[in-house]
């Protein structure tokens, strides 16, 4: 975590041993989680301005962990912080790994979050990446809406297996839902790099109205 640096990563400031304690000293995000941000302010507060500003900052984050060939495996709205300036930035390292490490341990995965080739045979990459992060846009454009509402948990995976891609949330403009299709691809080589929908996030940034 040391070595990255990027204005989208939550930055690590240092670290302190204690006994069998290791603490980690962040830069401090005062307005939390994009998460509990989206589900507390809501439609009322929240704007399309702040979605795609959300959207590019944090697919500019993973393209820096990408090109550093740096795979998260935990990304998610809960995984990304607000700075007081508002912008997004990831965090919470837990679970990344370097690439060529990436299948060492299992921990437990977030199911709704998690692609099925890394759910399944354990292979992480940064195209198992780009399937979370196709479900945190769905949580930018849903408010926070937790993912498959409407499917019960034991039966997500099997309907994923089958193909089923969750609706767009109501007002999600048909640009981002495509990307959050080609995200959900079951081939992972078929999914975009973060550099492409970097691209195309900023495009439509300059475009979005307040």
């Amino acid at each position: 975590m040391k070595s990255l640096h990027h204005e989208n990563l939550v930055n690590l400031l240092g670290v302190v041993r204690r006994k069998d304690q290791v603490l980690l000293v962040t830069e401090y995000m005062s307005k939390g989680s994009l998460v509990d941000y989206l589900r507390s302010r809501g439609r009322l507060h929240v704007t399309r301005r702040d979605q795609i500003n959300f959207a590019f900052d944090t697919s500019a984050g993973m393209e820096y962990l990408e090109r550093m060939h740096v795979v998260h495996r935990d990304l998610a709205a809960r995984n990304v912080l607000i700075a007081e300036n508002g912008i997004a930035k990831v965090s919470d390292f837990g679970l990344a790994r370097n690439e060529k490490n990436t299948s060492l341990e299992s921990a437990k995965l977030p199911i709704k979050w998690t692609a099925p080739e890394a759910l399944k045979l354990n292979k992480f990459s940064n195209k198992s990446d780009m399937w979370s992060f196709g479900i945190l846009l769905w949580e930018i454009y849903s408010f926070g809406r937790v993912p498959y509402p409407r499917i019960p948990l034991a039966d997500v995976v099997k309907h994923v297996e089958k193909g089923y891609k969750m609706e767009a949330p109501e007002g999600c403009p048909p640009e981002v839902y495509e990307i959050m299709r080609q995200a959900w691809d079951l081939n992972p080589d078929n999914r975009p790099t973060f550099r492409d929908v970097k691209i195309k996030l900023q495009a439509l940034k300059q475009t979005t109205a307040l």
